[in-house]
């Protein structure tokens, strides 16, 4: 019986690794690809929202931007971004990898499930976080763009440009932004849960099905 009861629990700490690197895997991506796609630069410069709004206002105040100055201005930005996002996702790892850890099954049959709740909290902190983040990047952008003006650009229409986008990246983009990427984050969390209930139902059946837990099959059904 020692033997059998032993194999049980090694069976159940593999379960849990599983777990733990669909975790590590699923937050992974979520950062490298789809959170990565919203702050990258896109890869056609029509699709690129804060160069054409730059470009738009430029024209509108009939000021030349330097277009190397601008490139380089916004290739900063979106590095600053996806740097200061690389440790947003920490936490969810942590949260959900304490859950695994803690689990212990009272009947033969539980697996482990992660609470909606338990996704509203950790995802209103990384909504917190991320505000945060986004903030500080549009800083960088902000302090930068004096410089994408020509020398001889009158100082009033500099100013109208400048008010104009700082209005623009803390409204409009950083809500689109945010919004972007809480349902980004909710797609992941949704294949998540659906990833550990196929690894739930893998982690059963061999249970179940394997001779090696026979005995603790018919200890279940006294």
């Amino acid at each position: 019986m020692i033997e059998v009861e032993e194999l049980e629990k090694q069976h159940l700490e593999s379960y849990k690794n599983a777990v733990l690197e669909l975790i590590s895997n699923n937050t992974e991506t979520l950062l490298s690809e789809d959170i990565a796609s919203l702050l990258k630069q896109p890869p056609l410069d029509s699709m690129d929202l804060i160069r054409s709004k730059l470009v738009s206002l430029s024209k509108r105040s009939q000021v030349i931007l330097d277009t190397e100055a601008v490139n380089g201005l916004l290739q900063k930005y979106r590095h600053h971004l996806v740097d200061s996002f690389s440790d947003i996702l920490e936490d969810r790892i942590s949260k959900l990898t304490d859950l695994v850890k803690n689990f212990s099954p009272v009947k033969s049959s539980d697996i482990i499930k992660f609470p909606k709740k338990e996704f509203g909290i950790i995802n209103k902190k990384i909504k917190k976080e991320a505000k945060k983040k986004i903030m500080d990047s549009n800083q960088v952008l902000l302090l930068g763009l004096p410089t994408l003006f020509k020398e001889d650009t009158n100082e009033n229409e500099k100013s109208s440009v400048i008010v104009a986008m700082e209005k623009y990246l803390t409204s409009f983009y950083s809500k689109d932004l945010l919004e972007s990427m809480e349902l980004k984050i909710v797609i992941k969390d949704t294949t998540l849960i659906n990833s550990l209930l196929e690894q739930g139902e893998r982690y059963l059946f061999t249970k179940e099905n394997s001779h090696l837990f026979d005995n603790i099959s018919a200890k279940d059904s006294k």
